[in-house]
This record gives structure tokens, C-alpha cells and sequence, in this order.
């Protein structure tokens, strides 16, 4: 963060991309070492003396004092999956002059630091407008790029934080405190950001408003501790009675850290209670789990319109949905986690345009999604599980089948 950002460029062209298998040592205590190295994706054990330190995801960042000086390697890290790595070497580093222009906070290990003490809340309900809020502060944040696109993510984010009342006055970041394990983000009020270090008095600068930045609704702050633990840079106050969503480091780098693997199989979880699908087999359910993908639709939103040509199957596995056919409401449709509910499966199997408008009622709706050609391609033609269902089971005929 302290390197400027023409500099930047540099440190991009000399850093090189490594695929490391799981269970390959990385760097080895007390040999030497001239790279320095960050995890893009995958995870890495660290040990010191053969005992287990940290454990290392993406965005974690070790050897960085091998960019400075020629020391012996502290700790040994080891892949504990595949794993997509920066390197860096002191060699490159050193020949653009960025020793003298960047420096690292300073570290007990190599890791990112312990996580494991870190106080948290249980997540707090959230409205629409809620979920939006939080969205965009997160997508719009610059330092978080890594979810700016992932909506999976996103919403994992947003189901996990916890909200909370500021008192005007209240400082909820201090300057050069070491413990930076929360990031927020301002649902109403507003906080004034200062800085000894660029020459703003801390104590009177309320009363002079000569703050170095303000956070209003839907801005956020302290992004950094969600990356790794670094002293604190500014001292951050509310002006007013504020309320503001937090998430914590060790659960954000949980979220970033879950495989694809890992979201199949929650996703496959979800297909075990839906009889349309009792035909597949195991294996064909975490395909499918695999290649589903996951939205999260705000009330008041239509997911398709009667009339429609339909190719897409929907599994409701959160909320509530309304079916109307001809602008009447004719049934509602509502899941949770342990009990899906499906819909659309008609325009697939019959190829007809949708029989009904489904429109969401609850807060929000988590809905999973599978296009015809992917669900042909992972598990044949629509046609052939009835095909299956009708040698060993009850056939659904087409006229009893959902929008």
C-alpha cells in the first residue's frame, strides 16, 4: 500500500506465477532464501521447529525479508493443496529500486497472523436495500478487487456480517494499533478519518473538520485488515450516531479460501430432496453441483415471465417466491437450506414458452441456476432422466410438471 502507484507496474512485470502441487515445500527453515512470495489460490502450512504456526490463504504474503537482506529462512512453508503463487525475486526487486520505496509491517512470523482470537457476533438479518448497500460498498472498494466480480463471494460476505450501533465519538480504529482485525461498512452516520502522520491533530480536528477523508453511507474502511494484520494507519471517529456492518479478517479470508470443490458440495447438498433428480447418482449430483450458479434476488424482482421462452432450471433453496399465471397468484413456493424447491423444469422437458410468472416475496431469494445446454452436456438430455425414472421409479408427467 505505501508503494506509489507508477510504481506498481514494475512490480507486476517481475512478478512470475507458480503452480505448486500439494504437500510441496515452498521455502525450508534456515536455508536461504531470495524470493518473496504471495498466494493467489490454495493454502500453506507454516511450521517453526516442526510445530504448526499458521496457516496461510490467498492474499497471504511470506519471505519478504529475503527481499531485503540475506537471511536464513525463518520458518518452513509447505502447499496443503495445489496452490497459484507470486513470486518475487530480491535480484528483480532490488534492480527497479523498490527496497527504497517499499516497506512491509513489521511481522512476529511469517504468516498473516493469528486469527484464531479474534472476537465475533453472530450475523445480523438483513432487508434488501441492506444487501444492496453492502454490495456496492464492496464492489466499489478498490483495495478488494479479488470480489469485486464474484457474487458467490459477495453474498457470503454479506451473510456473515454482524451490525452494529456507533456512538458519535467513538473511535472504532486507532492509529498505529496493532490488532486490525475488522472491516466496516457505513449503513447511516458518518466518520471522519485522521492522520498524525500527514499532520492532522487527532484530538482537536473534529472541532476544526480537518480530517483527512469522511466515510458516509455506504463508504467503508480498515479493508486492509481483511488482507493481512498491519498497524493502523489513521484513527477513524464517528460524528455522529452511526450504525455500521462488520465482517471480520479470519472469516473474509475463510470465504476467499473455499474451493470450488468445497461450493459443489454444499451445492449438491441442496439437490439430495428434490425428487426431479432422485434418478441421478451421486457423483452426477456434485456435477451438477458444480455447474450450477448461485444468485441471490432482491423482493419485488421477477425471475422469469409467463410466455417466456425458457431454457434455464431454478432451485430455491432460500425464500419465498410467488407463481401467477395470468397476473393471479396460484401458489407460493418457500425454502430453506435443509428443504429446496424447484421451478422451470417444464420449459425444459416439454420446450414450451413459461406457464407462469415467478416473482420474489420474501427479503431476499438464494436461487441456484442450469441452463439447458450445460444439463444436457453433464448429464444428458432432460428426457432421458424421466427415461431412468420411468424403469425404476414414478414417472412426473409433463402436465403436472412447474412453470
Amino acid at each position: 500500500k505505501h508503494l506509489p502507484v507508477d510504481q506498481q507496474v514494475p512490480l507486476c512485470k517481475i512478478a512470475q506465477v507458480v503452480e505448486v502441487p500439494v504437500g510441496e515445500v515452498i521455502i525450508q527453515q534456515g536455508e536461504p532464501g531470495d524470493d518473496f512470495w504471495v498466494i493467489m489460490q490454495g493454502t500453506a502450512a507454516v511450521t517453526i521447529d516442526g510445530r504448526e504456526e499458521a496457516t496461510l490463504r490467498p492474499h497471504d504474503y511470506f519471505g519478504e525479508r529475503a527481499l531485503l537482506q540475506e537471511d536464513p529462512r525463518t520458518a518452513t512453508v509447505t502447499a496443503t493443496s495445489k496452490a497459484t503463487l507470486l513470486r518475487i525475486g530480491r535480484d528483480s526487486f532490488q534492480r527497479f529500486g523498490l527496497h527504497e520505496k517499499l516497506r512491509f509491517a513489521h511481522r512476529k512470523a511469517v504468516g498473516g497472523g493469528s486469527d484464531e482470537d479474534v472476537p465475533t457476533k453472530e450475523p445480523s438479518p438483513k432487508t434488501a436495500e441492506e444487501r444492496r448497500l453492502i454490495t456496492e460498498a464492496l464492489r466499489k472498494n478498490k483495495l478488494l478487487p479479488m470480489i469485486a466480480s464474484d457474487g458467490k463471494k459477495i453474498n457470503q460476505i454479506i451473510d456473515r456480517a454482524w451490525k452494529e450501533v456507533v456512538p458519535a465519538g467513538l473511535e472504532l480504529i486507532s492509529e498505529g494499533e496493532a490488532n486490525a482485525d475488522y472491516f466496516y461498512i457505513v449503513q447511516e452516520g458518518g466518520f471522519d478519518v485522521l492522520s498524525r502522520s500527514r499532520g492532522v491533530n487527532v484530538q482537536g480536528a473534529l472541532a476544526r473538520k480537518d480530517s483527512i477523508n469522511y466515510v458516509g453511507p455506504g463508504g467503508s474502511f480498515g479493508e486492509l485488515a481483511l488482507l493481512y494484520p498491519a498497524p493502523r494507519t489513521a484513527t477513524v471517529r464517528a460524528t455522529v450516531s452511526s450504525v455500521v456492518w462488520v465482517v471480520d479478517r479470519k472469516n473474509f479470508k475463510e470465504i476467499l479460501s473455499r474451493s470450488a470443490e468445497d461450493i459443489a458440495k454444499q451445492h449438491a447438498k441442496y439437490l439430495e430432496n428434490l425428487t426431479i433428480l432422485d434418478p441421478l447418482q451421486a457423483a452426477e449430483k456434485e456435477a451438477m453441483g458444480k455447474a450450477l450458479t448461485e444468485m441471490m434476488i432482491c423482493q419485488g424482482e421477477t425471475i422469469f415471465e409467463q410466455g417466456q421462452e425458457g431454457d434455464t432450471f431454478y432451485i430455491l433453496v432460500e425464500g419465498e417466491v410467488s407463481v401467477l399465471e395470468d397476473g393471479k397468484e396460484v401458489r407460493r413456493l418457500a425454502a430453506s437450506p435443509s428443504k429446496a424447491e424447484y421451478f422451470g423444469e417444464r420449459s425444459l422437458l416439454a420446450k414450451e414458452p413459461r406457464s407462469a410468472t415467478i416473482r420474489v416475496t420474501s427479503e431476499t431469494a438464494k436461487v441456484l441456476a442450469m441452463d439447458r445446454k450445460s444439463f444436457d452436456m453433464l448429464l444428458g438430455p432432460l428426457e432421458e432422466l424421466r427415461a431412468r425414472e420411468q424403469n425404476g421409479q414414478t414417472v412426473t408427467p409433463v402436465s403436472s410438471l412447474r412453470p
